[in-house]
């Protein structure tokens, strides 16, 4: 049958791959996103997020894969600000440190998004902008160690977005 890679058969997984990039090259709107965000880890998190952005309505793949890219850099920006006000009221210098972390890693990835990988992904360097996201996935999964209560919600969806991005920026490599 083929190679087995986790537990699934290389040719299948190659075909699925296929499928989901054939089926959503020609697609737009809403039937991309539902048949995109179906190809993802998180399906629920992909379909809700794309479709709150009302340019995702519209688009075909690479529009919705710019548009997915910048609204990681929009949901790593709330994050840090999120990370900035609790930070501002730390009052012991753990938590304070951890917020810290938090907040840097969070505007450093975003800065990466909107300096490099906004750029990267117009010329077409789609695993340059892959790298970006990848950085603030990285962050929204450190940054989740610490277990700060007031960030899990954030965090969680932050790190699934991220996931979902990468791939769909995988579509278009």
């Amino acid at each position: 049958m083929g190679i087995k890679l986790l537990g699934v058969s290389l040719p299948l997984l190659v075909i699925s791959i296929i499928a989901v990039t054939s089926t959503a090259a020609d697609e737009t709107g809403k039937p991309l996103i539902t048949k995109t965000c179906a190809g993802t880890e998180f399906p629920d998190v992909c379909t809700s997020t794309l479709e709150s952005d009302p340019r995702s309505l519209s688009a075909d793949l690479k529009g919705l894969s710019r548009i997915a890219l910048e609204l990681s850099a929009t949901k790593g920006n709330d994050s840090a600000g999120l990370a900035y006000n609790l930070l501002q009221n730390a009052t012991a210098f753990k938590p304070w440190s951890e917020l810290s972390a938090c907040f840097y890693g969070y505007n450093t990835s975003v800065d990466q998004i909107n300096d490099h990988g906004l750029q990267s992904f117009d010329e077409a360097k789609y695993d340059k902008a892959y790298e970006a996201v990848d950085l603030l996935n990285k962050d929204a999964l450190r940054c989740s160690t610490f277990e700060i209560p007031e960030l899990d919600e954030s965090n969680t969806m932050l790190s699934q977005f991220t996931t979902v991005v990468k791939t769909i920026l995988q579509l278009l490599f």
